[in-house]
């Protein structure tokens, strides 16, 4: 629900491919596997600029395994505008958040598009221990030791 409120206007271009698979089964799955291959590598482009984190190898087999997995991707960002969006909302209508600590260590597009996260996860989770990442997207491949001493601190809380 937060993910489509904070992305509209010009700050939606950098998820133009969430409205692509937002759409009605069929056509956006179709204009995918046409390009599969560069529609997939297009967002490693993206986000591995200096084409560091991925070995050619390691790269072909991120896209080989995501386009073979067009279905299934497609379906999991559809939910996200359609069941996910309906539960989200029903869910703040109703007060709901969760329970549990959570912790929550993401690429800083809050400071990027001119949001808040931390106060977009808090309000869904009162025990929250957020971390911005300046390791970009592919954080676990380009900053595993961040990574890992993050959950270790989540651990000893």
């Amino acid at each position: 629900m937060d993910m489509w409120d904070v992305l509209h206007g010009v700050d939606a271009k950098v998820a133009w491919h969430l409205y692509l698979m937002a759409q009605p089964a069929g056509l956006p799955e179709r204009m995918i596997a046409a390009t599969g291959e560069e529609f997939f590598a297009s967002f490693l482009d993206a986000w591995d600029t200096d084409g560091a984190t991925f070995p050619p190898h390691i790269r072909q087999h991120y896209v080989d395994a995501s386009v073979a997995a067009i279905p299934s991707i497609v379906a999991d960002y559809r939910a996200s505008a359609g069941i996910d969006l309906d539960l989200d909302r029903a869910d703040r209508a109703a007060g709901a958040q969760l329970a549990m600590p959570v912790g929550i260590l993401s690429q800083d597009w809050g400071s990027q598009l001119g949001f808040d996260a931390s106060s977009l996860w808090a309000a869904w989770a009162p025990d929250l221990t957020y971390e911005p990442s300046q390791a970009g997207h592919y954080m676990a491949e380009r900053a595993p030791a961040d990574v890992a001493a993050f959950i270790r601190g989540l651990i000893a809380r």
